[in-house]
């Protein structure tokens, strides 16, 4: 079950601001258009970031959507309540 709705955009952002500053252990804030690789993320970590929003969220985000919204506005953009439906089939 999903801790939070994260229905609003704004709510969305900081979410995985937060997301990528616990996974990733950075002692300053995270942006909205920070990029995850060019803050120092690896492929090991990004599996933490998913595995992350999924115990958090109760959702599985596709690896591959993943890789295709490292910055954290558009990897926002993949939790709206619609992404679900599309599953990144």
């Amino acid at each position: 079950m999903a801790t939070t709705a994260l229905i609003h955009a704004e709510d969305r952002i900081r979410y995985v601001s937060s997301v990528y500053q616990r996974v990733l252990k950075l002692d300053r804030d995270v942006s909205a258009d920070d990029d995850f690789f060019a803050l120092g993320g690896t492929s090991l970590t990004a599996m933490e970031v998913i595995d992350l929003i999924e115990a958090e969220q109760g959702r599985r985000l596709p690896v591959r959507n993943f890789y295709q919204a490292t910055v954290v506005r558009e990897l926002a953009g993949e939790l709206t309540p619609a992404a679900d439906s599309t599953g990144g089939a």
